[in-house]
């Protein structure tokens, strides 16, 4: 097994530093990128302000640096936009009332749907002691005897 030589490892930890490097650079907190996430840009709703490149994107963000500077919490925050512009503005809406609906269905239909895959699989198959399984096998056996038969005949 070879050595690995202190050039590769050297290139090995600016490899791995990279990722941190360039989150220093941008300056933001973590919680500052969580709320550019989740807060839809106020223009079209067409995507969250950190992926968004509209004027109203680029305001909502100042304004969440401002507010992160101030004090506030990222509940505080949210509340602050959903009264504002209402629910529309998160990107994820809350588990509340009839949003909870968005949360417990999918994973219900999957569910019901692997069900049902299952159960017409199950359904589908004949099982080997089926009447019709036993009458297909004598089928067979009298078109197998029958071309035996022919076959003889011709002389084949």
């Amino acid at each position: 097994m070879k050595r690995l030589t202190p050039k590769a490892l050297t290139l090995l930890a600016l490899v791995a530093a990279l990722p941190a490097l360039g989150q220093g650079q941008t300056g933001k907190s973590e919680l500052q990128r969580e709320l550019e996430y989740e807060v839809m840009a106020p223009c079209c709703y067409g995507g969250p302000v950190a992926e968004h490149q509209s004027a109203a994107a680029t305001q909502v963000k100042a304004q969440i640096t401002q507010l992160i500077s101030e004090g506030r919490n990222k509940e505080e925050i949210l509340d602050m936009y959903v009264a504002i512009y209402g629910e529309r503005i998160l990107a994820r809406p809350r588990a509340e009332g009839f949003n909870l609906l968005a949360y417990i269905m999918p994973p219900l239909f999957l569910l019901l749907g692997g069900i049902m895959v299952v159960y017409v699989i199950n359904h589908l198959k004949a099982p080997a002691t089926s009447p019709n399984a036993a009458r297909r096998r004598n089928y067979n056996d009298e078109f197998y005897s029958r071309v035996e038969q022919e076959m003889r005949e011709l002389g084949i």
